[in-house]
């Protein structure tokens, strides 16, 4: 008996533990072709520990409504910590990339049709796409660099491609 309240006592603060160190902001890193904002690593097993935690639970615990309890954190804390191990946006020479669980997302600067800032997010609309970055868990700081650099590469793709237009045929019919 007494080796079973320690298995769930151990297996709760697990639980606890890792879901102190899953949150927090993202990083930001700088690069030579843009920025890239994305959660360490750590920040992701944390979830994922917590996770095992919830599992202990679910195997030690004795009344139905905390398996269930557990059941559901286990859960929720496995999709979080595969999301937060997923998770990248890249602002780079080639333009918008949006890595998720799911599946990723390109945009070209010059597909960007508008760029609509909200109080938790950034939505970025191209001709057929559109990514929602959540700007919730950002600095300000971050926020307003992220919002900067995405600006200064529509502005410099839109640039291009007004410098190429073609020359028009000459007017001459035979």
């Amino acid at each position: 008996m007494k080796l079973r309240h320690a298995g769930l006592a151990a297996a709760f603060a697990v639980l606890l533990v890792g879901l102190w160190f899953a949150f927090g902001p993202p990083r930001a890193v700088w690069l030579n072709t843009g920025l890239r904002i994305d959660y360490p690593w750590s920040r992701g097993a944390a979830a994922l520990a917590a996770a095992l935690g919830a599992a202990g639970l679910v195997a030690l615990a004795t009344p139905p409504v905390l398996r269930l309890l557990a059941t559901v954190a286990a859960g929720v804390a496995t999709l979080a910590g595969a999301t937060l191990l997923f998770y990248r946006l890249e602002a780079l020479d080639e333009g918008l990339v949006e890595r998720r669980l799911l599946g990723t997302t390109r945009l070209a600067w010059s597909e960007i049709a508008s760029v609509s800032p909200q109080s938790d997010a950034l939505i970025v609309t191209g001709r057929s796409l559109e990514i929602r970055i959540d700007t919730g868990p950002l600095p300000p700081e971050l926020r307003a660099s992220l919002e900067r650099t995405i600006a200064r590469r529509v502005r410099e793709a839109s640039e291009r491609t007004q410098a190429v237009v073609p020359a028009p045929p000459p007017g001459g019919t035979n």
